[in-house]
């Protein structure tokens, strides 16, 4: 991976020498500033550090794919980035065993590559690891059941509280239900306890 370090007095400077360098728009580079300090006679300086995020995506995709390989699976991948999140999507000579039971394994993938880009930067791409289409019919079955339970809600108006999930299923649940009239909803408990409550809402 390129990573292209410049200094000057001002971050914008710095920031556009870096961009400049790169031959890249703001929103195609990950990067980092540095500030270092002059002696007495001499102003503060920043350093920044950025590379091209197509490049770290190309990386984790190596990266993922080192792992498959060593368990003996062919890989391919589909690359889509929308908004703030790239979509990485595999296709393998045996999907089941990448997904594992209730999707362990591909939560475990999941936590490796974006662990390997916390290994270059904090402030990279959210990613989203998928087989085939195995997290699009797991989110639309989870919002198919959200949905019924609220209308359940609704119904008895008694409270319903689901079954523990991470943060990304988590979120599924709040973004499908916030229009949804007459329940509102909140997330409760610790980690990995953590799970959704769906309250009736007068």
């Amino acid at each position: 991976m390129n990573v292209v370090s410049k200094e000057a007095k001002t971050k914008e400077e710095v920031l556009r020498q870096v961009l400049a360098e790169l031959n890249a728009s703001e929103e195609e580079v990950t990067y980092s500033f540095k500030e270092i300090k002059g002696g007495l006679f001499k102003g503060v300086t920043y350093e920044c550090s950025g590379f091209l995020k197509l490049d770290l995506i190309s990386d984790v995709q190596e990266y993922l794919k080192n792992i498959l390989n060593g368990m003996g699976l062919e890989v391919s991948f589909e690359v889509n980035m929308k908004d703030d999140v790239t979509n990485i999507k595999m296709y393998t000579s045996n999907n089941p065993i990448v997904i594992g039971k209730n999707g362990t394994n591909l939560e475990a993938l999941t936590i490796l590559a974006r662990q390997f880009i916390k290994n270059y930067t904090f402030n990279g791409p959210k990613i989203v690891l998928d087989v085939e289409d195995y997290k699009d019919r797991q989110i639309k079955k989870l919002e198919r059941l959200a949905k019924n339970l609220a209308r359940d809600v609704v119904r008895t108006k008694v409270d319903v509280e689901m079954d523990n999930m991470n943060s990304y299923e988590r979120r599924i649940v709040h973004n499908v239900l916030t229009d949804f009239k007459g329940v509102k909803t909140e997330s409760i408990g610790e980690e990995p306890n953590r799970h959704v409550v769906i309250k009736y809402d007068k």
